[in-house]
């Protein structure tokens, strides 16, 4: 995905917006602390902690769409939300 790309949201919303600004890793981490062997019900506490692994998603993009509605309406959209419709070539 590139400035001037046509994209649409993936679930919902039916318009077509223009890529106007993409910010590089704004959400998200690689890596997190997590707790592997807790039974269910108990108590976590911070110092259960026993495990540095890599998070689901990653870290995304911002994208900052200008959505070609009535109104022209800008908002940022996180980049796994989006599908490019056409590529700017």
């Amino acid at each position: 995905m590139k400035i001037g790309d046509l994209v649409r949201l993936r679930k919902g919303y039916p318009a077509v917006g223009i890529v106007t600004k993409i910010d590089e890793q704004y959400y998200g981490a690689r890596q997190a602390f997590k707790i592997s062997n807790v039974a269910r019900g108990k108590c976590i506490r911070p110092n259960m902690v026993d495990v540095i692994a890599p998070t689901r998603d990653g870290i995304q993009n911002r994208v900052l769409v200008v959505w070609t509605d009535d109104a022209f309406t800008l908002t940022y959209e996180n980049s796994a939300a989006l599908e490019v419709i056409d590529e700017d070539r």
